[in-house]
């Protein structure tokens, strides 16, 4: 694999990023740099004036304390052992008048103060690349001493400075110019297999999903964002195609029906009530038809929110009463014994109407596959996480395995038709649900089956139901 930077790679998001910081590395690292230097430059020469101070007070010193008429004599023996015990980038100069009285530098005009010169040669000219800094001063009347010290030895030690920070340099900026490239060719490889797998799927390829490289970084958990839709995507079109097959079998069962009668009518009626009788039939059929996809376009617009809008306070512990006093004869003429144990002071936000559905179809599937006898329970209670309704038959209840399946449209565990419904009584109970927040629960009541309907305690605080959660077993 070659790892010359391609263009795409050069135009890559990370790679500017890497960029940019670079160059913000390079003005940071160019100011330090200067600050620094400066800052050794200053403490370099600082450090050469203040001992050449310290020489010029020492030879001012003996001068000063010597016996009378060997004032020179020993501020010349006081510069002749520092320049036995220094080394050659020290100057030292006494002079009276225009005459060298000692010292390694010679005679020139008598400047005090801090003073910054070439280096003078032996030719009377200057040396090349030598300066010298130091400290000049009358240390009598006629008397002039200079001692300094040459800079040549400080400049090497500040380019040797400089050379080591340009080489640092140079190097921060060789390794983040190659973590530009290897981050932006990583960049690259993880966006071409996202692309790759976007193409694979819009060939057909439902089951293609992105591959993670458990970093658990912003790809990754794009990536499992991505796959996460992809999953529900293929689960939409599993159900899709699901309900597709469910609706041709429910369709045709009905209008092979009518089609008999209307054949048999035609061939075998011989009086006005035997066409009355098949015309009812079909009328019969029709209704169940119409049924059927009423409440098809019921669910969709539950789902797509429609009634979210007539969403207001609702005191549920009156609406189930009211449910359980209209179910209570429907109990009696069916021979179920109905246990009714409902809580007050229960409050929510949501549809009246459709509140009333979803516990009118539990308690209706709870009387349909039920054998009479058994006893069917409907509890309501406050409880740390909300308000529980709960619909309990003593039923063949419903496999483990199923619970899920059966807020399909049109799932039947009978899978031969033949036993009346159409499959949409749970799918309407998790459209409800899901439109106020709820979650819906299929559990064991050894025997029998527990449907458990929980509307969380966030959603009783609200005041509007723009916002809820959704949490429905089996999605």
């Amino acid at each position: 694999m070659s790892f010359a930077p391609s263009k795409r790679i050069l135009q890559t998001e990370t790679f500017r990023l890497a960029a940019a910081y670079a160059v913000v590395f390079l003005v940071s690292m160019i100011l330090l740099i200067v600050l620094v230097f400066v800052i050794v430059s200053n403490a370099f020469e600082a450090n050469l004036l203040r001992d050449s101070r310290d020489d010029l007070a020492a030879i001012k010193k003996a001068y000063v304390e010597a016996r009378p008429g060997r004032a020179l004599h020993e501020a010349n023996e006081m510069i002749e052992d520092r320049l036995l015990a220094t080394d050659s980038a020290d100057v030292f100069l006494l002079q009276r008048g225009e005459h060298r009285i000692g010292g390694n530098l010679p005679p020139m005009r008598v400047p005090t103060g801090v003073l910054r010169f070439a280096y003078p040669n032996a030719l009377g000219g200057a040396t090349a690349g030598h300066t010298l800094l130091g400290q000049g001063e009358r240390i009598a009347p006629g008397i002039y001493a200079f001692v300094g010290r040459d800079l040549y030895s400080a400049w090497q030690a500040e380019n040797e400075l400089l050379e080591t920070f340009a080489l640092v340099l140079v190097a921060s900026l060789v390794i983040a110019g190659a973590g530009g490239l290897l981050l932006s060719r990583s960049f690259v490889r993880r966006v071409d297999a996202i692309t790759a797998t976007c193409r694979s799927i819009m060939d057909g390829r439902l089951d293609e999903r992105i591959p993670t490289s458990g970093s658990r970084n912003e790809l990754d958990l794009l990536a499992q964002s991505i796959n996460a839709m992809l999953d529900r995507i293929a689960s939409l079109m599993e159900s899709l195609n699901q309900v597709s097959n469910d609706i041709a079998h429910d369709l045709r069962t009905p209008l092979a029906h009518m089609r008999y009668r209307l054949e048999r009518v035609r061939e075998d009626a011989c009086s006005p009530d035997d066409y009355a009788v098949a015309v009812e039939a079909a009328i019969g059929d029709c209704d169940h038809l119409l049924a059927m996809f009423a409440a098809l376009l019921r669910i969709a617009q539950i789902e797509a929110g429609a009634r979210r809008a007539g969403m207001h306070a609702v005191d549920l512990a009156d609406l189930l009463e009211k449910i359980a006093g209209l179910y209570e004869p429907v109990m009696d003429d069916t021979g179920h014994p109905f246990e009714v144990a409902l809580a007050r002071n229960l409050r929510l936000s949501g549809d009246p109407q459709l509140l009333t559905r979803l516990f009118g179809n539990l308690l209706d599937n709870a009387i349909r596959h039920t054998p009479a006898g058994s006893r069917i329970s409907f509890h309501a209670e406050q409880g740390e996480r909300g308000v529980r309704v709960v619909v309990a038959d003593e039923g063949p209840g419903i496999p483990e395995e199923d619970r899920a399946k059966v807020f399909r449209r049109f799932y039947r565990r009978e899978q031969s038709r033949t036993t009346p419904g159409s499959g949409l009584g749970l799918s309407l109970v998790a459209a409800i649900a899901e439109l106020h927040g709820a979650e819906v629960l299929l559990e064991d009541n050894a025997p029998g089956l527990r449907a458990v309907i929980e509307f969380p305690l966030a959603r009783l605080r609200e005041r509007t139901p723009e916002n809820h959660a959704v949490a429905i077993a089996g999605e």
